[in-house]
C-alpha cells in the first residue's frame, strides 16, 4: 500500500496547489473590491459616519426645484387665464340665451 499511497499523494498535490492558487486569487479579488468600496464610501460618508454634502448634487436638486416651481407658477397662471376666459364665455352664453328667449317668445305668442 505504500506505493499506492505515494501515487495518490502525488496525484493530490497538483489539485491542492491549484486550490491554494485559486483561493489566493479570490482573496486578492475580494481585497480589491473592499478597497474600491472603501474609496466610494469616503465620497459619501465622512470619517465620523456623517453624510458628506455633494455640491454638484445639491446644485442639481436646487435647479430641479426651481424648474418645478417655475412650471407650477406657469400652470397656475394659465389656469387663472382659462378661468377668466370661461367666465367671459359663460356671460356671453347667458346674454345669447336671454336674447334668444326674447326673440323666440314673440313668435310663439302670435
Amino acid at each position: 500500500m505504500g506505493e499506492i499511497g505515494q501515487k495518490i499523494i502525488f496525484a493530490i498535490i497538483p489539485i491542492l496547489f491549484t486550490c491554494v492558487v485559486y483561493l489566493m486569487n479570490a482573496l486578492s479579488t475580494l481585497q480589491s473590491n473592499v478597497n474600491t468600496l472603501q474609496a466610494k464610501v469616503q465620497i459619501v460618508v465622512s470619517a465620523d459616519n456623517k453624510q458628506v454634502t455633494n455640491l454638484d448634487a445639491a446644485l442639481a436638486r436646487e435647479k430641479l426645484r426651481q424648474d418645478l416651481l417655475d412650471s407650477v407658477q406657469e400652470i397656475n397662471s394659465r389656469a387663472s387665464q382659462n378661468r377668466a376666459r370661461i367666465d367671459v364665455l359663460e356671460r356671453r352664453l347667458d346674454i345669447l340665451d336671454k336674447t334668444l328667449d326674447k326673440l323666440v317668445e314673440p313668435t310663439i305668442k302670435k
